[in-house]
């Protein structure tokens, strides 16, 4: 895994009804102007986030792995945002026990009426170099 925050890209896993609408049309404007490069990886709900998806991204060299879903309690399937909240826990865990700072990794909710508010929290994210920042 990379511990050099300047190394490697973000990786954004996102829901396919909150993250993909908010990147698809921000992609030509904001998330481009606003965020780092970044890697886009769309799943069902992100409640499909499984702690080796993130962990496999860090050891390829991703700087940072943000996960991007609804608002809990309005997700499509109940609880996709608490699901990968929880994994995401797991993730931090593991990367305590090796020695590296959790910061590696986040979680942005929002809703993608608010492509603003969800692209900020992204940049935040990022410029931070990691963090929760729910």
């Amino acid at each position: 895994m990379t511990m050099d925050g300047d190394e490697g890209i973000m990786i954004i896993f996102g829901c396919k009804h909150t993250a993909t609408p908010i990147l698809e049309e921000a992609s030509g404007r904001e998330a481009r102007v606003h965020l780092p490069d970044f890697e886009y990886r769309e799943l069902p709900c992100l409640g499909s986030l499984d702690p080796l998806m993130v962990l496999r991204a860090l050891d390829e060299g991703a700087r940072s792995v943000v996960a991007v879903g609804c608002f809990q309690g309005r997700c499509r399937h109940l609880t996709g945002s608490q699901r990968a909240k929880a994994a995401l826990g797991h993730v931090g865990d593991v990367l305590e026990e090796v020695g590296l700072d959790r910061s590696m990794i986040g979680l942005v909710l929002g809703s993608p009426i608010d492509q603003r508010a969800m692209i900020e929290q992204l940049a935040k994210f990022a410029t931070n170099d990691g963090g929760d920042v729910e």
